[in-house]
């Protein structure tokens, strides 16, 4: 018995001491690494806790002069999807796109507009005559055909979402 006791309590001991803090990897779902050599001027930032992407203070969508907030807020379960979240400065008011969803809501190039060729993440980009600063969303074909009913109802007729912001009122079509 005194045997088996002492492999166990031996067995434990170098277990315990095996084990490194500094080997502790804890994963994140943050760009923060990706934008920091693709895009350093980008402010980012990604709450674990709360499973967010702050994109606040990039772009002014309101056109009032101040930058707005853009959130892409998880949705929490054994697969993460986040939905778009917008708070214009003119108003404060929230508006949560629950059905714009990612899997992967990373800020791609927008030195082409060419959507096809951006099969995942979102495109900010001034369009239009006025060069309304608009949000394009590309969605997969889970959060596309889940949501298929309410983007109809929106006027959206395809999986690359694009919304817009005129005098507060939200603006929907897509690409």
């Amino acid at each position: 018995m005194k045997i088996i006791i002492t492999i166990i309590l031996t067995t434990l001991t170098l277990t315990v001491f095996s084990q490194q803090t500094d080997s502790l990897y804890i994963p994140s779902n943050s760009f923060d690494k990706e934008y920091h050599k693709s895009n350093p001027t980008l402010t980012y930032s990604y709450d674990n806790n709360s499973q967010t992407h702050n994109y606040s203070n990039n772009w002014d969508f309101d056109k009032d002069g101040i930058k707005d907030e853009l959130y892409f807020v998880g949705t929490s379960g054994a697969h993460l999807y986040y939905y778009l979240k917008v708070i214009l400065s003119s108003d404060k008011k929230t508006r949560e796109f629950n059905f714009v969803q990612l899997d992967f809501p990373i800020l791609t190039a927008t030195d082409t507009l060419d959507i096809e060729k951006t099969p995942i993440g979102f495109i900010v980009a001034d369009l239009g005559q006025n060069l309304t600063t608009t949000i394009i969303v590309r969605l997969d074909d889970q959060s596309y055909f889940a949501n298929k009913k309410i983007l109809a109802d929106k006027k959206i007729k395809t999986r690359n979402v694009v919304i817009s912001f005129e005098n507060g009122k939200t603006e929907y079509g897509s690409l």
